[in-house]
């Protein structure tokens, strides 16, 4: 604790003014109010000579020109300038009006400096010595004229003498209130006079801190030699030398203590310098107060939150906190080696810069939404990752509240979950295809149920007809031929269903041999031209490639040809056209079948050649199917090495397969004859 000057300077009985530059009062005493008979707040900030313009000496000068001279000598040489005694008239105000009265004044004019030692103001030490020089000119007249007596003459300097000594003891009475307080400073202080750092007071809290008594007029070195080489010497050397003062904080002291252990104490203090009337440096005034309790407690903070800092940085999650406001005071190292960002760029309410921009505005919904409920912070967003990628992560945070239940803090953490959002994503994907299979098992189901049930109509027909008229040989030829084309059908779909079992179990082997192309198209021509002779489709044939042959298998090879026609053929409505082009790319040739049919929906085109995958039936397309076609053309190119993609501009646009085949032959054919 530090005496309140201010206090002081208020409560002196000695009158003290500060005037400015511009002899502008800047500062007056009570004491000062009471002579002049003017509160303060019309004395700041108005110029003295204004309201005190003095009246004129016998000799005919102003009075405020001896005042001024002094005031002036003071600021331009920096120096004290006394006025031992001057005459000055002060107006003040009675309740008969206002009234003149020349008082005596001695004066002291001390300049006042700023921190780079200008001058910026004067305080003037005013003493009315009014009684005095009128006691002092009483006696004078008094042993000059005739007819006083010795009692009256001593009768009148009596009284002036007791009045002097009553102000004596007034004085006395405010230095003995000073010295108590002084003494009873909780902070300690202390006065050190000289080069040699001579104690010249010190009050009680500075002799417990140190531990010692009776040391007025010692060196400190010599009381506190244990000082050395802990820099508070040169501390007091460089303010001396400066005329600067030093502030210390929480500064670690060791003192030595007579049959005891040195201890180290923690210390606010302050070495203000003290000058004399010339503006010297004369003396250091020390004042400070013990702070170790609070060192000890922001030490065992400090560790404490390094502890924490230490566990934060070794869990693998990023940690962060934030102020009851939700400002972000706190983020571990992971987070910075997670985002990339440097540290401490993410303080304050700048935490969402690393946020997915479309995360950005729920996350701080949710966050204000925290901060004015109280409630847990739980949130899923992207955030971007010092790759520059952003990944999923899991945000918490949990309020830390005081004993009365306000929040003081919060605490966060950020765990990444890429990797749980990827197995998520395949699961839901991995959902999503069996459901799709699902669907595709349930249509084609009742697809294959379809097929089935078809031949089985006319074969029951034929059976009634063998039973009505079995001596006719013309319904018996009649049946026979039902039952035989619809038993042939029904061996169709059951032989496409071992070959799509066989093929998706990798049972299947290709019997290659040298074929000739126009040999395969001939034969997937012969089986779907009935079928579009019956829909009256018109069919066009470009082959550029007369006498090129293949190593295939040349049943698989007239399954897939005959499989893309027919499927053409199914899906162009009655009178459409259906082309085969064939041209020869090099190492391979380039079967492409068109059509101006329903074509192929977007969404449908990706899974076409997916197993059981069909467009929606229509009236047009009544001739069956169950769905395999296309999947297995696909797994028997596959099985010759060759490719089979599907385009379509959508719905109503028609259709275009592409079949691409290697045109390689062995070097020495010859053990299968051509076809």
């Amino acid at each position: 604790m530090s005496i309140q000057f201010d206090r002081l300077f208020q409560h002196s009985p000695n009158a003290y003014m500060v005037l400015d530059r511009q002899m502008r009062y800047l500062e007056v005493n009570h004491a000062y109010e009471l002579i002049t008979g003017m509160p303060r707040e019309r004395l700041l900030g108005r110029v003295l000579f204004d309201l005190f313009p003095g009246a004129t000496n016998e000799d005919g000068s102003p009075q405020a020109d001896v005042l001024r001279a002094s005031l002036e000598r003071a600021f331009a040489t920096g120096e004290r300038d006394v006025l031992a005694l001057i005459p000055y008239a002060i107006e003040s105000e009675t309740p008969n009006g206002p009234v003149v009265d020349v008082r005596y004044w001695s004066a002291t004019h001390t300049p006042l400096r700023n921190d780079d030692g200008e001058v910026v103001a004067v305080m003037q030490h005013t003493t009315d010595v009014t009684e005095v020089h009128r006691l002092r000119e009483e006696v004078r007249r008094a042993r000059e004229a005739t007819g006083l007596t010795s009692e009256q003459m001593s009768e009148g300097v009596l009284s002036r003498a007791a009045a002097v000594q009553r102000d004596n003891l007034r004085l006395s009475a405010r230095l003995a209130f000073l010295t108590d307080l002084f003494e009873q400073a909780p902070g300690f202080m202390a006065v050190l006079r000289g080069p040699d750092n001579v104690f010249d007071l010190a009050n009680e809290a500075y002799e417990r801190l140190i531990g010692r008594r009776d040391f007025i007029g010692v060196p400190l070195r010599q009381v506190l030699p244990e000082l050395a080489n802990q820099g508070f010497f040169e501390l007091l050397d460089q303010v001396r030398e400066t005329g600067n003062p030093f502030v210390g904080r929480g500064m670690p002291v060791t003192l030595r203590q007579e049959d005891a252990e040195d201890r180290t104490l923690f210390v606010d203090f302050i070495y203000q310098p003290i000058r004399d009337s010339h503006g010297r440096i004369e003396g250091i005034f020390v004042q400070g107060a013990d702070v170790t309790g609070r060192e000890a407690a922001l030490s065992a903070l400090r560790e404490s939150e390094g502890r924490f800092r230490t566990i934060a940085n070794l869990v693998p999650q990023m940690v962060w906190s934030a102020r009851a406001n939700g400002e972000v005071d706190y983020c571990n190292q992971r987070w910075y080696d997670f985002t990339g960002l440097p540290d401490g760029a993410t303080r304050g309410h700048e935490w969402d810069i690393a946020l997915h921009p479309d995360d950005r505005d729920r996350a701080w919904s949710l966050w204000r939404r925290s901060l004015a409920t109280g409630e847990a912070y739980d949130i899923e967003y992207r955030l971007r990752f010092h790759t520059g990628e952003y990944r999923w992560v899991l945000g918490r945070a949990l309020p830390m509240r005081d004993p009365g239940g306000t929040v003081v803090r919060w605490m966060g953490t950020c765990t990444d979950i890429q990797d749980q959002k990827r197995v998520q994503e395949m699961l839901e994907r991995s959902q999503d295809a069996l459901r799709a299979a699902d669907r595709q098992k349930d249509h084609f189901l009742a697809m294959l149920a379809h097929e089935l049930r078809n031949p089985l109509a006319p074969i029951a027909t034929a059976a009634q007809l063998l039973k009505m008229a079995p001596d006719s040989v013309q319904n018996v030829l009649q049946a026979s031929e039902i039952i035989d084309r619809q038993a042939i059908h029904m061996g169709n779909l059951v032989e496409d269903l071992m070959d799509v079992s066989r093929v998706t179990r990798g049972l299947t082997s290709l019997k290659r041999r040298r074929v000739r192309l126009s040999d395969i198209v001939d034969a997937a021509l012969e089986q779907t031209m009935p079928l579009m002779t019956r829909r009256g489709h018109r069919f066009t044939l470009a082959d550029n490639t007369a006498g090129l042959e293949l190593w295939a298998d040349p049943s698989r090879l007239t399954q897939i040809l005959s499989n893309l026609l027919n499927n053409a053929a199914k899906y162009t409505p009655p009178n459409g056209t259906v082309a085969l082009e064939i041209e020869s790319l090099g190492p391979a040739v380039l079967l492409r079948v068109r059509d101006n049919g329903v074509g192929i929906e977007p969404e449908l085109l990706s899974r076409v050649f997916e197993l059981f995958a069909q467009g929606e039936s229509t009236p047009d397309r009544h001739e069956g199917g169950l769905g395999v076609g296309l999947a297995l053309a696909r797994s028997l190119t596959h099985l010759h090495g060759g490719t089979l993609t599907a385009f379509s501009a959508g719905p109503g646009e028609g259709s275009t397969f592409e079949l691409r085949l290697p045109c390689n032959l062995p070097a020495a054919p010859g053990e299968d004859a051509l076809r």
